[in-house]
């Protein structure tokens, strides 16, 4: 005798309260095994896979593609096979509520996960074609079924311009024949109104929103800049880390995280947050930088922790793994989340500077500009020299303009002299 089983959503964790489900991995009917991933969610913070806690059959998915599930709420529906006759609350096993993405807890050695993570999961091929999300709401508004709709990619991918053409197809074949034709009722649309497109708000795009309008009218906000003279630190990148036997290199992005870190033990009042409630400034003494990254999904802000305690050759591999896991969609809710301090790396889009705008609840914000060959006053005489300009926004309630300028002083002097960097600053 079986007995049916559903599986909420569980915690996110980090005060997030609901997901987007973003594709399935099974159908109902689909029989799966534990730990098996079964769909695919996007949250505010990041895209992962949820696996399944149980080993059964899926008979009920309560949640379409593009819709969105509360924390709580019912996610699927397995049928379970009922153990030595025992009832259902009996025979359900134990289980911790989960972080998405983590799947069932593992701290027992003999537990089906540590069994069932011996296997190499074949990932099913989805029951349904994966649409954009963009795509899908506007099927549901044209009142078109994705089931119907005949793909013009030769893989089978479902565009714009299909959508589009199965719902002109289906308002042609629901017309009545022989109607007599008539004005419409209203005017028609403008020139200006057929020229534009109007894009769903995704919930990354929701949250960076949220946090850039909240920055903006919580926080007075003052910026100031600086350039140095970047030579020194592009030849320090020309060769691996130090000591490393990895291919990590020393990238400026790497040595600027640091010279970041070693700046503040001189100004630590730049790595605090300002306590409205409380009125006080609360300084912290971790370093946990975080890396505004420039993704698929919008911006997002990965977060290298306890970048203090790190050596650079501890350094460069994790800000390439959280770098690459922004861009990639496989790093965790915690991963994006608890930054002291963030750093924009804007070089790569050919910008000079800028005003960032500080991460909220943070009271600095320091930007990496191009590094563009410029003419340079070098001793008594010019030369041409790579570079850079330092961007610097900070909250003028909990820092001073003079402790600002400093900070941004000491910060560019340590970036012209990588070796004191590399030695520890």
């Amino acid at each position: 005798m079986a007995v049916k089983q559903a599986f909420c959503l569980p915690d996110l964790g980090e005060g997030l309260t609901e997901a987007e489900v973003v594709n399935w991995f099974v159908g109902e009917g689909d029989r799966v095994l534990l730990n098996q991933p079964i769909v695919a969610v996007e949250t505010a913070k990041a895209q992962v896979e949820i696996p399944s806690p149980f080993a059964g059959l899926v008979v009920e998915l309560h949640a379409a593609a593009g819709s969105s599930v509360q924390v709580g709420a019912p996610l699927v529906t397995f049928e379970l096979p009922d153990v030595e006759g025992s009832d259902a609350a009996a025979s359900k096993p134990k289980r911790r509520e989960v972080l998405v993405g983590y799947g069932p807890q593992e701290d027992d050695p003999a537990s089906p996960l540590r069994r069932s993570r011996r296997i190499q999961w074949e990932r099913p091929v989805p029951t349904t074609r994966p649409v954009a999300p963009p795509l899908r709401k506007l099927a549901r508004d044209l009142g078109v079924n994705l089931a119907d709709v005949p793909a013009s990619d030769p893989g089978g991918k479902i565009s714009r311009d299909d959508i589009l053409a199965a719902h002109q197809a289906q308002v042609a074949g629901t017309a009545p024949e022989n109607c007599e034709t008539r004005a419409p009722d209203t005017d028609p649309p403008q020139q200006d109104d057929l020229l534009i497109e109007r894009i769903p708000i995704t919930a990354t795009r929701r949250s960076i929103a949220g946090k850039m309008r909240r920055s903006l009218s919580e926080i007075p906000q003052a910026s100031i800049w600086l350039q140095i003279d970047a030579t020194p630190l592009l030849e320090a990148g020309e060769g691996p880390v130090p000591g490393s036997r990895q291919t990590d290199r020393v990238t400026p992005l790497v040595l600027t995280v640091r010279a970041l870190s070693l700046a503040l033990r001189h100004h630590p009042v730049v790595n605090s947050t300002w306590d409205e409630e409380r009125q006080e400034i609360v300084v912290r003494t971790a370093h946990h930088v975080g890396i505004a990254t420039d993704t698929g999904r919008g911006l997002l802000v990965p977060v290298v922790r306890d970048v203090n305690r790190l050596s650079v050759e501890g350094l460069a591999p994790e800000v390439k793994r959280v770098v690459g896991g922004a861009r990639a969609g496989s790093l965790r809710p915690q991963d994006l989340t608890g930054s002291t301090i963030t750093l924009s790396n804007i070089g790569p889009t050919g910008v000079e500077g800028g005003t960032p705008i500080i991460n909220h609840p943070e009271s600095a914000i320091v930007a990496l500009g191009a590094i563009l060959r410029r003419p340079w006053v070098l001793g008594d005489g010019l030369a041409v020299r790579d570079v850079a300009t330092l961007s610097f926004t900070f909250d003028h309630r909990a820092i001073d303009g003079a402790e600002a300028g400093r900070f941004l002083r000491r910060l560019g002097d340590l970036l012209e002299q990588p070796a004191s960097i590399l030695g520890g600053g």
